[in-house]
């Protein structure tokens, strides 16, 4: 009974981030959609049946429907399922009759946006400006399924940006090694206390934070780390052990890489950063995100990592929920400053978010836009259309691959979520 009261209290908050993010990435889709003169049949906030719902002077239905798990943006003629392989081209109408009277209904008044000599398309009886999705090009199409990764990352820049320059970012003069614990990885490594750290695993040290990114996330692969050592500098290579942390706080149990350090700052400082430094910023951290994707990638397909490392929409809800609680749990701090906390804690894991659901529609897996891009060029390559059969496979496949994955993902993410309202061991 507490995890479904749990869930429900906190579900609104994740939905409402959720479809932030999804909406970002299907209206890339269909600017870019709109920009080569796709016709757009509808685009949807949310699944099922609309609570509401209106046709733009071009055609288009604007939706928003009842059951929020995400969004869609549908162009006349674009193959998403195998079913649509069925489908034929748009229909002027079903009669010759009826064409006839549409297309002197679209002579007659145009619909907004229309212009003398370029493309409508009759769809469901319908006057819609623009042309059918089939009927773009390859690379034009290419551009249309890139336009969603594309506008999730420009979110996620845009995002960070705003929190560098609006709320700031920590830095510190030093980070130092406040003790080294015996026994442990970083001990064998030759770290020594008052040690200061200045890179790990390649990047600059700002604050402890940068350390524990590149540590936690590499558990048995060897890390580089430099330090200043009185006044020389000292290149250390560590190895992070697995280990698994309880955080009681966000009901969270998680395994991460360590080696064994207590780390301390000095002159710690919040600096709210001018426009070129926020924008720079905003992409230097979109760019560590999408690394750290990758590597987390690379470790799974290589058997460094297990799914456990994996969260779906549970474990998502899981973490905003812990986030919430957390923050509304802070003793002496008062209710205005508290949400205050939460909107910018909530727009940096909406930007995560972002980054997280472009990369995943990257994969090159039929029905995810990564699969549609290596469809689509092999049909520039070869100059026609894959088989119907190959389209059919391909979509079946990557369709169940993706049912198949989000059982297990989200399997595993209600386990830890149930498992984070149990009694620890006494």
């Amino acid at each position: 009974m507490d995890v479904i009261l749990w869930v429900l209290t906190y579900a609104p908050v994740f939905l409402l981030i959720i479809s932030v993010v999804i909406t970002v990435h299907e209206l890339g889709h269909y600017w870019v959609g709109r920009m080569f003169g796709a016709a757009v049949e509808s685009f949807a906030i949310g699944f099922g049946n609309p609570i509401v719902e209106k046709r733009d002077g071009r055609g288009t239905r604007w939706r928003l429907n009842w059951i929020p798990l995400g969004g869609f943006v549908k162009f006349v003629g674009e193959v998403q399922l195998a079913q649509d392989l069925k489908q034929e081209l748009p229909q002027t109408a079903e009669t010759e009759e009826e064409a006839a009277r549409l297309a002197e209904v679209a002579r007659a008044a145009p619909p907004k946006g229309a212009i003398e000599g370029r493309p409508t398309t009759f769809h469901d009886n319908q006057i819609l400006v623009g042309r059918p999705y089939n009927l773009l090009n390859p690379w034009q199409r290419i551009a249309v399924s890139l336009g969603g990764p594309v506008a999730n990352f420009l979110f996620a820049i845009a995002a960070f940006a705003v929190i560098g320059g609006v709320q700031g970012v920590p830095q510190a003069q030093e980070v130092f090694v406040r003790g080294v614990i015996a026994g442990e990885a970083a001990e064998r490594a030759g770290f020594m206390t008052g040690d200061v750290v200045i890179e790990a695993g390649g990047r600059p040290v700002t604050t402890a934070q940068d350390i524990i990114m590149a540590t936690q996330l590499s558990a048995g692969e060897a890390v580089s780390y430099r330090v200043l050592r009185g006044q020389e500098t000292v290149a250390l290579l560590a190895t992070p052990v697995e280990q698994e942390l309880v955080d009681s706080g966000m009901r969270m149990t998680q395994k991460v890489g360590r080696i064994g350090l207590d780390l301390g700052h000095r002159d710690t400082s919040i600096r709210s950063l001018n426009p070129i430094e926020a924008v720079s910023y905003g992409l230097q951290r979109t760019a560590e995100s999408i690394g750290q994707t990758i590597n987390v990638l690379r470790r799974l397909i290589t058997g460094k990592e297990g799914i456990e490392k994996l969260s779906g929409p549970v474990g998502i809800l899981h973490l905003t929920g812990g986030v919430t609680e957390m923050t509304m749990n802070q003793e002496n701090v008062d209710l205005g400053a508290k949400f205050m906390q939460l909107f910018w804690m909530y727009f940096h894991l909406a930007a995560l978010l972002s980054i997280g659901i472009g990369f995943f529609n990257l994969l090159p897996v039929p029905v995810l836009d990564g699969g549609a891009v290596v469809m689509t060029l092999a049909e520039a390559v070869t100059g026609k259309a894959l088989p119907e059969k190959a389209q059919n496979a391909g979509l079946t496949f990557g369709l169940v691959s993706l049912v198949v994955f989000a059982l297990l993902v989200t399997w595993q993410d209600i386990g830890r979520l149930i498992s984070g309202f149990l009694p620890g061991p006494a």
